[in-house]
C-alpha cells in the first residue's frame, strides 16, 4: 500500500470514527474481477457521511498540504455550504480554521483545498460567494 493510501486510509477512519474499528467495505454489488480503489471507498464514506464530495484534486491537495479533517470539521464544511446553497451561490470560498476550500455549492464537490500557507498572496477568482465558518 502506497503511503498516501496509508495517510487516506488514516483520514477515512478520522472521518467515520473508526479510528480503533476495522473498516468494512461493502463490496457485494461489485464483480469478482473489480477492484475497489481506495479513493472510491473514501469518497463514498465522506458522502455518505456529510453529502460532500471530495475531487480527486481536493484529496490530492488534503494530503500534500496537510490538512486534516476530522468528522466535526467535515461537519462545519457542510454546514458552509448549506448556507451558501441557501443564499443562491453555485461556487463558494468556505474559510475554516485558517483553511480554505473552493466548493461547488450546486454539485457539493470539494474542488481544492489550501491550507494557511497556501492562501496568502492568492486572489480567488470564479466564485460568488464566500462562507466563514
Amino acid at each position: 500500500m502506497k503511503v498516501y493510501e496509508l495517510s487516506l486510509n488514516r483520514k477515512l477512519q478520522e472521518v467515520a470514527g473508526l479510528k480503533d474499528h476495522k473498516r468494512h467495505v461493502d463490496t457485494s454489488r461489485l464483480s469478482a474481477d473489480k477492484k475497489v480503489a481506495f479513493t472510491d471507498v473514501l469518497q463514498e464514506k465522506i458522502k455518505t457521511e456529510s453529502g460532500l464530495k471530495f475531487s480527486a484534486h481536493a484529496l490530492r491537495r488534503l494530503e500534500e498540504r496537510n490538512v486534516d479533517l476530522g468528522p466535526a470539521q467535515v461537519e462545519r464544511l457542510r454546514e458552509g455550504v448549506l448556507k451558501a446553497e441557501e443564499k443562491g451561490a453555485k461556487s463558494s470560498l468556505i474559510l475554516m480554521d485558517n483553511q480554505a476550500f473552493i466548493v461547488s455549492v450546486k454539485n457539493k464537490v470539494v474542488v481544492t483545498v489550501l491550507n494557511e500557507e497556501r492562501t496568502k498572496g492568492n486572489v480567488f477568482t470564479n466564485i460568488d460567494s464566500v462562507a466563514i465558518v
